[in-house]
């Protein structure tokens, strides 16, 4: 959580100022260089676990509800995409597990996986989530793309393609 409220916390200083917009840039970046795989494969998937809120006594991972998407998209090259996933969590003993992405063709499948913690002394109000998904979106050619996360669907356009050349 706490890469989640740095990242909002520099999405709002990104609104006060230009050098922000930089810096939020590169830390994108620098993010989705790390973690992103091959761009030429028509269907790929990645998936990040967060292996330090998942404990000993977790049950099976479900969807989470997601009530709205936002589209993000940096004015950089490679561009950068970004997904702000709104929604609840059932209680305060399920957490986000994991977030997964598959892409098929121009279509980019997101699933926001919950794992519960049995045990805990839960309350059974509903706990709202912002979940910031990062898109693999290095090596896309332009054109518009689908989201869709856990069911719920948005598009983006690249006006370009987010190619970067190779240099000899």
């Amino acid at each position: 959580m706490g890469l989640i409220r740095f990242l909002i916390l520099i999405i709002i200083a990104t609104i006060n100022g230009v050098l922000m917009l930089k810096v939020m840039t590169l830390f994108i970046l620098f993010f989705s260089l790390t973690t992103c795989s091959s761009g030429n494969k028509s269907a790929s998937t990645t998936t990040t676990t967060r292996d330090s809120l998942v404990t000993q006594n977790q049950t099976a991972s479900n969807e989470a509800k997601v009530e709205n998407i936002q589209i993000v998209i940096t004015e950089s090259f490679p561009i950068q995409v970004n997904v702000v996933a709104k929604g609840h969590l059932p209680d305060s003993c399920t957490l986000i597990d994991q977030v997964t992405e598959e892409r098929n063709n121009n279509t980019l499948v997101i699933k926001v996986l919950t794992t519960s913690q049995p045990g805990k002394n839960c309350t059974s109000t509903a706990q709202p989530f912002e979940e910031i998904i990062p898109l693999s979106v290095v090596g896309l050619k332009a054109g518009i793309y689908a989201v869709q996360v856990n069911g719920i669907i948005d598009t983006f356009e690249l006006g370009i393609d987010n190619i970067i050349s190779q240099s000899p």
